[in-house]
C-alpha cells in the first residue's frame, strides 16, 4: 500500500515537473510579447533593418550615389523606421566602397511615407488574409502563399520571439537579369517576401529582390536606379508584438529532458515494484 502511494506521488511530481519544463518557455514568451507595442503601425513602433546586395546595382546615369554603390560597390547599410500617426519615418544610411577599398557613407537621408504610400504598404501590408490572394508590395504584384517557419525569429531587444512568417511570392518582376545573376536569383529564391503578423497589420521580416522597383529606388535615394540584383532587407530588431507565437518551438525546447526524466522514473518504479514483489514471495 505504501509503495502504491509512493508511485502515485512520484508520477504526480513528474507530471507537474514535465508541465513546468514544457510550458515555462512559452509562458515567458507570452509575458515578453505582451510587454511590446501592440500593433505593427501603432505610433512609437520602431524597426531596425539591415540592407545589402549580393549582386550589382545598375543606374540609368552616374551620380554621386552610383559612383559608390553602383556595380558591386554596395556594402551593408541600414534602414531604421519609426511609426507616427498616419505615416512612417524612414532613416536610411547607405555605405559603399570608396577609394582604396575603404567603406564610405554614400548617402544618409530621412524619408516620410504616408500610410497610403507604396513603400509603407510594402513594409506594413494589411491585406495578407487567405492563401492564394494577390497583394501589391514593393510596387509589384505578389501572391500570398500562407505561413512558413523561416525568417520568423524576432529580436525584440530584451529577448527573442519565435513566431511564424507569411510568404508572398512576387511575380512578373521587371528588369530580371540574365545569365549568371539570373541563375543566382533562382538559387537564392529571389523575389520572395516574408512578413510577420502583428495584432494589427504585418511587418517585413525579410526580402531578397532582383529586378526593378520604385520602392527600392526610394530606399536607395535615387530615381535613376534601373535594376538591383539580390538586394536584401533583413529585420534586425523591433519592439512590436507578434500575433502568433510558434508554440511547437517553445514546447519542444525541453522535450528531450522530459523524455529522459520519464524513462529514468519508469525504470526506477519498475525496480521498486520488483523488489517489493520479491519481498512478498519470501
Amino acid at each position: 500500500m505504501k509503495l502504491k502511494r509512493f508511485l502515485i506521488l512520484l508520477t504526480s511530481v513528474l507530471a507537474i515537473v514535465s508541465i513546468i519544463l514544457l510550458f515555462s518557455p512559452l509562458l515567458e514568451a507570452y509575458s515578453l510579447n505582451n510587454s511590446l507595442v501592440d500593433g505593427a503601425v501603432n505610433p512609437g513602433a520602431t524597426y531596425s533593418y539591415e540592407m545589402g546586395a549580393l549582386g550589382p546595382i545598375d543606374f540609368y546615369h552616374n551620380n554621386s550615389v552610383s559612383n559608390l554603390i553602383g556595380n558591386l560597390g554596395f556594402t551593408t547599410s541600414y534602414v531604421n523606421i519609426t511609426l507616427e500617426n498616419g505615416y512612417a519615418k524612414f532613416s536610411v544610411k547607405m555605405y559603399g566602397d570608396g577609394l582604396g577599398g575603404n567603406v564610405t557613407l554614400a548617402d544618409s537621408f530621412n524619408l516620410k511615407a504616408s500610410d497610403q504610400s507604396r513603400i509603407f504598404e510594402s513594409f506594413f501590408p494589411s491585406g495578407l488574409g487567405k492563401a492564394g490572394e494577390f497583394v501589391n508590395v514593393f510596387n509589384n504584384t505578389g501572391q500570398y502563399y500562407g505561413t512558413e517557419s523561416v525568417f520568423s525569429t524576432v529580436n525584440v531587444g530584451e529577448g527573442t520571439l519565435y513566431s511564424t512568417s507569411q510568404m508572398v511570392n512576387l511575380s512578373n518582376v521587371p528588369g530580371q537579369p540574365s545569365g549568371y545573376y539570373e541563375n543566382l536569383s533562382r538559387t537564392f529564391d529571389a523575389n520572395s517576401v516574408y512578413y510577420i503578423e502583428s495584432p494589427s497589420h504585418s511587418f517585413l521580416s525579410y526580402i531578397m529582390f532582383t529586378g526593378n522597383s520604385s520602392v527600392f529606388s526610394s530606399l536607395l535615394g535615387s530615381s535613376s536606379v534601373s535594376n538591383v540584383t539580390l538586394l536584401y532587407i533583413s529585420l534586425e530588431r523591433t519592439d512590436v508584438a507578434v500575433e502568433t507565437l510558434n508554440v511547437t518551438h517553445y514546447v519542444m525546447q525541453y522535450i528531450a529532458v522530459v523524455v529522459i526524466l520519464w524513462i529514468l522514473a519508469v525504470v526506477y518504479m519498475i525496480s521498486l515494484y520488483r523488489r517489493a514483489s520479491l519481498k512478498q514471495r519470501r
